[in-house]
């Protein structure tokens, strides 16, 4: 594919993505507009957040230093 085939897919994508949220009643589009957990589907305010998590570690582990 040449660069200007990903670009048709994409713009026609979010066209079709656009075309299905117009089809959907007021509050069904609020809610589909809504940031999800990708895990669980819950809005992301009501999903459980792992409290022993360290992004700060995790970051670093990432990087490769093990310090």
């Amino acid at each position: 594919m040449k660069e200007r085939d990903f670009l048709w897919c994409l713009a026609n994508g979010l066209l079709d993505r656009e075309e299905k949220l117009e089809g959907l009643c007021p509050s069904c589009r609020t809610r589909a507009l809504e940031r999800r957990c990708p895990v669980c589907g819950r809005a992301e305010e009501d999903c459980e957040v792992n409290s022993s998590f360290d992004p700060a570690r995790f970051e670093q582990l990432k990087e490769g230093s093990r310090d």
